[in-house]
């Protein structure tokens, strides 16, 4: 079957449709496949045309590299001198955040090394995961996982890190997760569920996302779509409406500053949010 380009094979990001089935491979090893303001308008360009094809069915989200799925969002951002780029960063990662979440189409996640910031975040967007059970560093295996630095390094947890954390580990491990960066491991993450299946290898982890992709392809796309609108919908809270509290938050945040009332504000904004929710 022929192959259709949605994004350039030398771009940090491809993107390629093949017999029903999109895929999108994070291509910046060197860099860690982290995600940069342009990459993040890159991915959600790449959503746009796919939701708009009919033809297309599912997608596989993987990357090369044997170090790192993705380490997140690159860092050297936040000093590059642009005053807003934290707020850009937080537009633009809820927008992409959204649109993999609410996809009408099935998205998979083939992952051979650690998730780790805004490469945890698109793990946990995905409808199914697949992840090798260990990784290689340095020539050393060592046990693949997920992982959210925010907390640990003082970035907020936006764009979907806090909500999405919650809403597949709950409060217990969510706290873990979230609050003490615990690693959580493959093996951990199959256990409880959130790993949908465990290979060895890359190529065996490949293959069960395309054993998944295909089965889904087969079905009937209008029932499909409509079925995965309404479990999306059976959240708590609906995700658009969280990731806007969180994005509130961050901004609450930001507007605190340094100022030496700052926790006397901040319990009158934390009051103000509870009553307007």
């Amino acid at each position: 079957m022929e192959k259709t380009e949605i994004a350039p094979d030398t771009a940090p990001i491809i993107a390629n449709l093949e017999n029903k089935i999109a895929r999108i491979t994070l291509n910046n090893p060197a860099k860690l496949n982290t995600f940069t303001i342009e990459r993040l308008q890159q991915l959600i360009a790449i959503f746009d045309k796919i939701e708009g094809d009919k033809k297309i069915k599912c997608v596989i989200i993987d990357a090369i590299g044997d170090r790192v799925f993705s380490a997140g969002l690159d860092t050297a951002m936040l000093t590059g001198g642009d005053p807003d780029i934290k707020t850009k960063i937080v537009a633009y990662g809820s927008e992409l955040s959204k649109k993999v979440f609410y996809s009408s189409k099935f998205v998979i996640g083939a992952l051979a090394a650690p998730a780790v910031g805004w490469g945890c975040i698109l793990s946990m967007l995905c409808d199914f995961r697949y992840a090798t059970s260990k990784f290689t560093r340095d020539g050393v295996a060592e046990n693949n996982y997920f992982k959210l630095p925010e907390l640990e390094i003082g970035i907020y947890p936006a764009t979907g890190a806090l909500t999405l954390c919650m809403m597949h580990f709950g409060p217990s491990l969510g706290n873990d997760m979230l609050f003490l960066s615990k690693k959580l491991s493959v093996e951990e993450g199959a256990r409880m569920g959130f790993v949908n299946g465990v290979g060895e290898t890359r190529e065996e982890v490949e293959k069960l996302a395309m054993e998944t992709a295909t089965k889904l392809s087969r079905l009937n796309q209008q029932v499909a779509m409509y079925s995965k609108a309404n479990a999306r919908m059976l959240q708590p809270m609906e995700y658009g409406k969280a990731l806007d509290l969180e994005a509130r938050c961050f901004q609450e945040m930001l507007d605190l500053g340094k100022e030496k009332d700052w926790l006397e504000k901040y319990l009158d904004a934390f009051k103000n949010m509870r009553a307007t929710r």
